[in-house]
């Protein structure tokens, strides 16, 4: 349901998540929580690190002296130079090439522990599900105009659509848009206050005439 209206202000989008059980309190939710943190601890694991790269360093190249006479001392100078030149753009290239080796080993290293952390994640909830406990996603979606001013505020609730309110460019609010528990109309203006879509709701899902 989200859209960017502008990519200089993209939507803003706050979630909560919490879990519910007919007749059970929060104090035998985290009595739970704990149990299934202890238990997610044993499943997930520790990260697979990768190995730690052998990066490059610069060699200087061996210099050899020689006794340049008096005359060829400008064709020594431009030997020098372009020497240096050489060295500069060894350095550079290899300086490029560490960059971008600790670069992939961060993100390595960051997909590592995601990994577990994922595994954590799903063995929590897991296990608060096999304890009856039912888990409830929200979402709270602000839309913007390119110009900053709001579009749309929509609240959804485990994926449905249950509340939503919408402005026009010039700051007006939409008479039209009315979404509530999850029924309801919601119609989006283009920058010059234009409709743009018109979508009906029904139990918090689009529906389609």
């Amino acid at each position: 349901m989200s859209g960017c209206l502008g990519s200089k202000y993209p939507p803003k989008v706050e979630m909560t998540i919490s879990w519910n059980k007919e007749g059970f309190g929060e104090k035998d939710y985290f009595k739970d929580l704990v149990e299934a943190e202890k238990h997610a601890a044993e499943v997930a694991g520790e990260p697979n690190y990768p190995p730690r790269p052998v990066l490059p360093e610069y060699m200087a190249p061996r210099v050899i002296i020689n006794n340049t006479p008096p005359a060829k001392s400008e064709e020594k100078s431009k030997a020098e130079k372009e020497r240096a030149d050489n060295e500069s753009n060894e350095r550079s290239r290899i300086s490029r090439e560490r960059e971008r080796m600790g670069e992939d080993y961060n993100r390595q290293v960051a997909l590592a522990i995601q990994v577990v952390e994922d595994r954590r994640t799903s063995a929590i909830e897991s296990f608060l599900g096999s304890r009856g406990w039912i888990k409830m996603v929200k979402t709270v979606e602000t839309s913007f105009y390119e110009s900053g001013q709001r579009a749309s505020v929509k609240n959804c609730k485990d994926g449905k659509l249950m509340f939503a309110v919408s402005w026009k460019p010039d700051g007006e609010r939409c008479p039209e848009t009315n979404v509530k528990h999850g029924n309801g109309v919601l119609v989006s203006y283009d920058k010059e206050g234009m409709e743009r879509h018109r979508r009906s709701f029904k139990d918090g899902v689009e529906v389609y005439e």
